[in-house]
């Protein structure tokens, strides 16, 4: 719990302190070896062999702390060579990331990719699904009405496509807070963490919280960018799912009536038509009448009841036939392409809708697969490795809080 705690003052530090820490660290070596000198002066003084023999074994521990912060500063801090020779990639934190982002927004495999393809995938099942056309018969003094909605079954696939966006979702946040964790390792252990643990170390009465903390910064900066770069490199020898939909544009409906009345109801001038009563259209269009001198009053009293009772009852007329007539056509080629009522076309949009999805719901979920399984080796190195190196130095072996994740 001591370690935990540490680290995560440390962190904030380094959150909250953009400052190279490293200088601080020969100022602690050296106040370390005056309090020794003077203790080991004390012990002769009060001849004392217990806390002379003491005195000796920590100027010895110093020594070797001196040496550990020496190798560890130049090998992993001011060079990239042992990183090079560990990852293959002299710049290893670039690559790691590089690696991530591939695996993120890859054109043909990445998370991203999938994602925006259940969504296109899914609006377009919606915009199907949601047909329901209706057309309504005038009877003398009444009407008949006949509505559909053959499509509306095929909306079950959007139960899948949601699974799959959750499962992404994980994957994406996953990895975008693995991106910034290296990042921000990259930022803030060579400058802050690292001197501040080497500090620890140095301290007589803080070694073995000094060296964990010294495993877990090298396992942050050295080793979680290289088992990223190692995932990488193991997705490289396996055949990568496509989560690419090259057939999306299938999923449309295409109904072409529907497609026709949507060009129909778009145009402005006629729905603002539409909107309009026979008075308020009547006094649109003989308004200007009132312009004409002298007569314009007359003309005006003579143009509203004609439009308003003769050319509005028209016009609505023909949009209501030109409506009942694009909703037959609909409605024949859903029974006919779609087999809605036991027709010949049963294996129409629904069935082209299944056998696009099918396959790639399968290559979203072996991504998402890879993406665990990716994060539990990354996890597994890290920590085992920080475990490892904590272990060899005489540091804590359990590290508090993040040894249950493997």
């Amino acid at each position: 719990m001591q370690v935990a705690l540490t680290i995560l003052l440390l962190f904030g530090i380094a959150s909250a302190a953009p400052l190279d820490l490293m200088p601080i660290v020969p100022a602690i070596a050296l106040v370390v070896a005056i309090f020794l000198a003077i203790m080991f002066a004390f012990s002769g003084m009060l001849s004392s062999p217990t806390m002379a023999a003491w005195t000796k074994s920590e100027l010895r521990e110093l020594v070797a702390g001196v040496l550990l912060v020496l190798i560890i500063y130049s090998l992993f801090v001011t060079s990239r060579g042992v990183s090079s020779a560990l990852t293959g990639q002299e710049d290893y934190i670039g690559t790691s990331v590089s690696v991530i982002d591939n695996m993120i927004n890859n054109e043909t495999g990445g998370y991203d990719t999938a994602f925006k393809y259940v969504i296109k995938a899914a609006t377009k099942i919606r915009i199907g699904a949601s047909y329901s056309p209706y057309l309504t018969i005038p009877i003398w003094y009444f009407s008949l009405m006949y509505s559909t909605s053959p499509l509306s079954g095929v909306s079950i696939m959007l139960t899948a496509l949601g699974s799959a966006t959750q499962g992404l979702t994980n994957v994406i946040f996953i990895y975008e807070s693995l991106r910034l964790l290296i990042m921000f390792f990259d930022a803030t252990v060579p400058s802050i963490i690292l001197p501040l643990a080497f500090a620890v170390r140095l301290i007589p009465f803080t070694r073995k919280t000094g060296n964990t903390l010294i495993a877990v910064a090298l396992a942050a900066i050295v080793l979680l960018p290289f088992s990223v770069i190692l995932a990488g490199e193991v997705n490289k020898l396996i055949e990568y799912p496509d989560v690419t939909i090259h057939n999306i544009s299938r999923l449309d409906a295409h109904p072409f009536a529907m497609e026709a009345s949507s060009i129909f109801c778009g145009i402005k001038p006629l729905r603002f038509i539409l909107t309009l009563t026979d008075y308020g259209f009547a006094a649109l269009v003989c308004l200007p009448l009132l312009l004409v001198p002298i007569v314009g009053a007359g003309l005006f009293a003579a143009c509203y009841p004609l439009v308003s009772e003769v050319v509005y009852p028209i016009i609505m007329l023909v949009v209501k036939l030109v409506q009942l007539i694009l909703s037959v056509i609909w409605i024949a080629w859903a029974e006919i392409e779609i087999g809605t009522t036991g027709g010949f076309g049963g294996s129409g949009w629904p069935g082209k809708v299944f056998d696009i999805i099918m396959p790639f719901l399968q290559n979203v979920n072996n991504v998402v697969l890879v993406g665990y399984l990716d994060f539990i080796l990354i996890a597994i190195i890290t920590i085992s490795g920080a475990r490892a190196i904590s272990t060899a130095l005489g540091g804590e072996w359990y590290l508090a809080g993040v040894e249950r994740l493997i």
